[in-house]
């Protein structure tokens, strides 16, 4: 496999005679699968041989490589063959690489993982419940899970001895270190814990309520949206023949005509797509599925990302990172960058730069055109009519009509 990277056979020598030789061609040949280029495959196979020499000269077996000890190595690298020492992320991430191909094909041993704090069973418990009974996603399970074992860390593993006081006391010293939005998740979260504990008799009832509420106004603010010139800015900013053009175009078109999450889109899957009648498959919070119309530009555009979708995954995600080795985006952050890219190529100013934006502009566009409350509720997927009802304010000309004279004003 080397042969397809070097032709001089001085090199192929050197590198096939090197303590790393021996795993080389397997090497090349597992990123010749994962897609990366020709010249980002030299720069990492060069980097396998480099510390292959490494760790020879340290006496080390390739079973026990250390990469820390080879990056301290690059500071002060003077190796005839590497290039002076120089010392990039094409080094330092070729050597992850190629230990990681060392794991896998039994030569080298696994990192041993850093030793975690034991997890109490009831948090185990908790995200068991939060899973089965509630829907929830795997983020949100972490985050719950995190608060409720501080919790426990604060006031002890015996719930039913828990005292209001107490709860209120660990939630307000939390809540004095932390912003706004955190706080709010902060409630969210110990309130599901403790009404978990209630539920399932491991303490008293009513507790929940002892966690203070945040001071927020509900439809407070108005919904942030981007106006149709500047989706249309956005749209045009991904016009192009090239894989990466016609997958970011595909994800725009997805977000801002039918109103999807960033990772409804980083999850969404090629059996999600009903192309004979139509549809897409969605199923967001809490696991709630529905189906939604495929626009025609919509499902134009993904069909031509499929076309030259990178075949070397075989993923079955509709989505994949353009970059290799090419995988499916592992959450929705993926998504809002490459919203976030387009804006920046496009010249968009806006207040929020991310995927969701893309969503309330969907809700604010279905709303001008006619399109009741309660089909837009549908569409989002909300449970109820109250986070949909937020987007009636952005009619300020209806809302005019409506709105009553300032008694103070003459």
């Amino acid at each position: 496999m080397l042969d397809i990277y070097f032709s001089a056979p001085k090199m192929l020598g050197q590198l096939r005679t090197g303590p790393s030789g021996p795993y080389l061609d397997g090497f090349g040949a597992a990123l010749d699968r994962q897609g990366y280029s020709t010249c980002t495959a030299v720069r990492y196979l060069r980097a396998a041989a480099h510390l292959g020499h490494v760790v020879a000269r340290g006496r080390t077996m390739p079973s026990d490589i250390d990469l820390a000890v080879f990056g301290e190595h690059l500071r002060s690298c003077r190796c005839p063959r590497s290039m002076g020492g120089r010392r990039n992320h094409h080094t330092i991430f070729g050597a992850r690489l190629f230990r990681r191909h060392l794991v896998e094909i039994g030569v080298c041993r696994s990192a041993a993982p850093a030793l975690q704090p034991a997890e109490p069973s009831l948090v185990t418990d908790f995200k068991v419940w939060l899973h089965k009974h509630r829907g929830a996603s795997a983020p949100t399970i972490k985050s719950y899970a995190r608060d409720a074992a501080h919790l426990m860390a604060a006031l002890g593993d015996e719930p039913e001895r828990w005292e209001p006081a107490a709860i209120r006391s660990f939630f307000l010293d939390r809540a004095s270190q932390c912003g706004n939005r955190t706080v709010e998740k902060l409630t969210t979260s110990l309130r599901a814990f403790l009404r978990y504990l209630a539920v399932t008799g491991r303490s008293r009832a009513g507790l929940a309520e002892v966690v203070p509420s945040h001071a927020r106004w509900r439809l407070a603010d108005l919904p942030r949206y981007l106006s149709t010139e500047q989706v249309n800015r956005l749209i045009a900013a991904s016009d192009g023949e090239g894989v990466s053009r016609r997958r970011d175009r595909a994800i725009v078109l997805l977000l801002a005509r039918l109103g999807l999450r960033a990772g409804d889109v980083a999850h969404l899957r090629l059996d999600d797509i009903e192309w004979e009648t139509g549809a897409l498959r969605v199923s967001g919070k809490s696991r709630y599925e529905v189906r939604l119309p495929l626009p025609q530009d919509v499902g134009d555009a993904i069909a031509a990302y499929l076309a030259c979708r990178p075949s070397t995954c075989q993923s079955d995600h509709v989505f994949l990172r353009n970059i290799a080795p090419f995988q499916p985006f592992r959450s929705g952050d993926g998504v809002s960058s490459v919203v976030k890219r387009l804006m920046q190529r496009a010249g968009i100013v806006a207040p929020v730069k991310g995927a969701h934006v893309l969503r309330h502009t969907a809700a604010t566009e279905m709303l001008r055109h006619g399109v009741p409350l309660e089909r837009i509720r549908l569409v989002l997927r909300h449970r109820g009519i109250e986070p949909t009802a937020r987007y009636a304010k952005v009619d300020v000309t209806l809302l005019k009509q409506i709105a009553q004279p300032w008694p103070e004003v003459l």
